[in-house]
């Protein structure tokens, strides 16, 4: 069935996983004839794509749907479908809060979202499928709707075997399941003939990888080697899986970016225990060390989580105290709250709401100010930054190999060259200002460019 004329409009929530997710319904509508919305309000079809990791992110879907609900009720044609981890893990009872929702649609069936959304569109019904054992790897790579033009997400990995006990994902994705390794290799030889200079492997546990004798490692060996591509990343790891092979890759191959997101979650051995994270503080210190002997410069971010049951003073300044050893790049902090359907669900959630709170703000205002102090010391240097946005005020906006955001001034060094031409490319600027988050730049008169997605440096 095409749908030529109709109009859908996504809205994500949550982790590169259901960005790239967004990505593949967005190609799939549009395979069949629809065309994307630029408001949600206008359009014939709303797509929610839902985060279930914490309480907030699930609580965004509902303020959504709220905001849905009068329009749906001046537009009762418009489809409302609801896909992602908080439709897998509460199934129908979205539609019981929420009854203006017209589709429910599980993680691992993206394929039927055009069928549903059809028939909910034909007959005003309503229509779920949640079955987890479909195979979440159907989707066609060439409708893939890449909403960066520069930076395009390869799905490696589904599901996750950890049973951390704060984590909702294994209830949600599943078990692991990994994809061919000639089904990424194509995919991302795919993606460079199309003008994507930069790859990001994608998976809840990428770095557990595995397909026969090939580990992860070795399937970033063969997607570096992929010609043409300039850069290679992935997200997210557990250190659990970081190898002596896989801190080797950092060092030996050449698009391969220094840059790992490792999540920590606490600095406590005895939270990380409860917690069922499967390393020790000093295990994960050992790691950042493996990494760090190939790698000196290898930026590192995490994530931890703040406030879990049982946590202690002593238990938050060993986490204050690991922070500051490793020197994160950047660090996502978030204040725990318990998940239904999660081993940490039965504990006694038993740290006051405003001490979660301090504690947030307190390891938030160390970051930022370590951050601050170690972009500063980056003023004067020169960096090769991928081009991702040429938009307003006078701005390029790029990345650096470490992932570090740069704002750039053209100046005079963009005459004649047009501003939307520099996107995707590689410049080397000089940094002349900081701050938390990015650095600000400007371009020197012998730095040369190219939209060819390969850098040249004058």
């Amino acid at each position: 069935m095409t749908a030529t004329g109709k109009t859908f409009f996504v809205e994500t929530f949550g982790c590169q996983m259901n960005v790239n997710d967004s990505e593949k319904v967005a190609g799939l509508l549009q395979s069949q004839g629809y065309v994307a919305a630029a408001d949600p309000r206008s359009a014939d079809v709303v797509f929610i794509n839902t985060c279930a990791v914490r309480e907030r992110a699930a609580e965004k879907l509902y303020h959504a749907l709220g905001r849905l609900k009068r329009v749906k009720a001046a537009r009762p044609d418009m489809v409302i479908a609801v896909g992602g981890c908080v439709a897998q893990l509460q199934g129908t009872a979205i539609r019981e809060r929420a009854p203006q929702v017209d589709v429910l649609v599980g993680t691992h069936n993206l394929t039927r979202v055009p069928e549903l959304v059809g028939n909910a569109l034909k007959t005003r019904g309503a229509f779920v499928d949640l079955d987890r054992a479909a195979d979440s790897f159907t989707v066609p790579d060439s409708v893939v709707a890449h909403s960066s033009p520069v930076r395009a997400y390869v799905t490696a990995i589904e599901g996750c075997n950890h049973v951390c006990s704060f984590c909702v994902v294994p209830r949600t994705r599943g078990p692991e399941a990994c994809r061919p390794a000639d089904a990424i290799v194509e995919e991302v030889r795919s993606l460079v003939g199309r003008g994507f200079p930069e790859v990001m492997l994608l998976g809840q546990t990428v770095n557990a990888y595995r397909d026969g004798d090939l580990d992860f490692a070795g399937l970033l060996a063969r997607v570096d080697a992929v010609p043409g591509l300039a850069r290679l990343r992935f997200t997210t790891s557990h250190p659990e899986h970081v190898t002596p092979r896989m801190a080797d890759a950092f060092r030996d191959l050449p698009r391969l970016c220094p840059y790992l997101h490792l999540p920590v979650q606490s600095g406590s051995d005895r939270v990380l225990s409860s917690m069922r994270r499967g390393y020790s503080r000093s295990g994960y210190l050992r790691t950042v060390g493996l990494l760090r002997d190939r790698v000196p410069d290898l930026a590192l971010s995490s994530d931890v989580i703040v406030g879990y049951p049982g946590e202690t003073d002593a238990d938050f300044k060993a986490t204050v105290e690991l922070v500051d050893q490793v020197g994160f790049e950047g660090l996502f902090v978030f204040a725990y709250s318990p998940r239904p359907g999660t081993t940490a669900f039965r504990f006694t959630d038993d740290v006051p709401a405003d001490v979660k709170l301090s504690r947030l703000q307190e390891l938030n205002d160390r970051q930022q100010a370590a951050q601050e102090r170690r972009n500063a010391g980056r003023i004067g240097s020169r960096e090769a930054v991928l081009v991702e946005t040429a938009g307003g005020h006078d701005r390029i906006t790029g990345r650096t190999p470490h992932f570090r955001i740069v704002h750039i001034d053209p100046g005079t060094g963009a005459d004649g060259v047009g501003r939307q031409r520099l996107v995707g490319s590689f410049i080397e600027v000089e940094i002349t200002g900081s701050g938390a988050n990015s650095l600000t730049a400007r371009l020197p008169s012998d730095s040369l460019t190219t939209g060819s997605g390969l850098p040249i440096f004058g």
